[in-house]
């Protein structure tokens, strides 16, 4: 090793995972650098539409990672609370609940289903005929049939949070290192600490090194180009490794329409304070690394959302935005110990990625601290798809 500055953590990726992570590594003590090939949260997070609950149709899609979601969700008004503080902006979260509506008699059985689950697990649900939905949502059609109100769901707006975790690291001094590519890695033994490779975006720029003890990795769907997995990635969700699944998303400017979150297993709506109207959003696994906005799903989603509110295509389009989510063939994150020594890893939340920031950045925190595995992220361990490693050719 050279007598290089040594960091406690070098986080390599800027989203949603990785600045919650640096935010709470640093709250803690730990000296760490943030390393973002392009500004932080750019890519899925900037996308994302930042509805938050632990509810999903069908009813048991998301069984296996509920206990996550739900800790993550209880955790949210502290996380919350200490972004604004330290970094003095709002996040725009909001506790307003979500709305699950039922148009057909399938709908209406999914959302039977899912007032049963969630009475059965100790959370709340009211069941609400349809004679009263106008009550709740007047904009609604006539014609639903049931609703489902689930008033412990949040939302938040993730560009506001974004800002503000960007801005709440600068104040507890993590450094942030934008423009910078990680392209591997090799462990010194005798030092204990890694030596992360960094390019930048001129070709004529020598390659850099930095020294840290630890490395997490955060890249999202780009992780498998600084940890290897070990398989093959031409499939967009290779069997044991992380790969991109497009989504696109509208974001409308009107009046305000409604006040809560309206969602169908099909899509979701969400109009911010400030009039932005969130249609949420398309899945697209197939796609692969595509990030073209395509007509077919502007229409597809315009669709949907007037069938709830049929005077949304009066509103205007503002913005069509696409986004890669991480994920893996189980939809299931990985957190944890990638297998060599100081080396981490959390991705593949998938759509979940905002929602389970809070935890993943505390739990995975517990771990590199003490060495052990929480019981918490225990499902979520790199041992279930094999165990990954560094990319050591940009060592040569």
């Amino acid at each position: 090793m050279t007598d290089q500055e040594v960091w406690d953590v070098a986080i390599v990726g800027a989203g949603i995972i990785g600045l919650a992570c640096a935010f709470e590594l640093g709250r803690r003590g730990h000296k760490v650098v943030l390393i973002e090939r392009e500004q932080p949260g750019r890519q899925a997070s900037r996308v994302a539409a930042g509805l938050l609950g632990t509810s999903t149709l069908p009813v048991g899609d998301d069984d296996a990672i509920f206990p996550l979601k739900l800790d993550s969700l209880r955790r949210f008004p502290q996380f919350i609370a200490k972004v604004e503080s330290i970094g003095r902006r709002s996040a725009g979260y909001r506790m307003d609940g979500t709305l699950w509506v039922a148009r057909t008699a399938e709908e209406d059985s999914q959302l039977e289903a899912l007032h049963r689950e969630r009475l059965e697990r100790g959370l709340r649900s009211q069941k609400i005929e349809a004679s009263q939905i106008f009550q709740v949502e007047p904009e609604l059609p006539n014609g639903l049939i049931s609703a489902v109100l689930v008033d412990e769901d949040v939302q938040v707006d993730p560009r506001r949070l974004l800002t503000a975790l960007e801005r709440a690291i600068g104040y507890i001094r993590v450094s942030l290192r934008t423009e910078r590519t990680a392209v591997g890695g090799e462990y010194d033994d005798a030092a204990g600490a890694w030596r992360v490779f960094l390019r930048s975006p001129d070709p004529n720029d020598e390659q850099e090194t930095l020294e840290a003890r630890a490395v997490l990795v955060t890249a999202g769907p780009w992780c498998d180009q600084i940890v290897d997995a070990g398989v093959d990635q031409e499939s967009p969700l290779a069997p044991s490794g992380v790969g991109p699944v497009k989504g696109q998303l509208l974001r409308l400017r009107g009046p305000r329409i409604i006040d809560r979150v309206v969602r169908t297993n099909s899509v979701s709506l969400a109009q911010r304070r400030d009039g932005e109207l969130i249609v949420a959003s398309t899945k697209e696994p197939e796609a692969g690394w595509d990030l073209t906005p395509t007509d077919q799903a502007r229409e597809e989603l315009l669709t949907e959302a007037s069938s709830l509110i049929p005077r949304i295509r009066e509103v205007e389009i503002e913005e069509h935005s696409v986004g890669l989510r991480p994920a893996v063939a189980d939809h299931m994150p990985i957190v944890g110990s990638a297998g060599q020594p100081g080396l981490w890893i959390a991705t593949g939340h998938y759509q979940h990625g905002i929602l389970l920031a809070p935890a993943t950045a505390h739990w995975l925190a517990e771990a590199m601290e003490t060495g052990e595995t929480p019981e918490l992220l225990a499902p979520y361990s790199t041992e279930r798809l094999g165990q990954p490693r560094m990319n050591t050719e940009a060592a040569s």
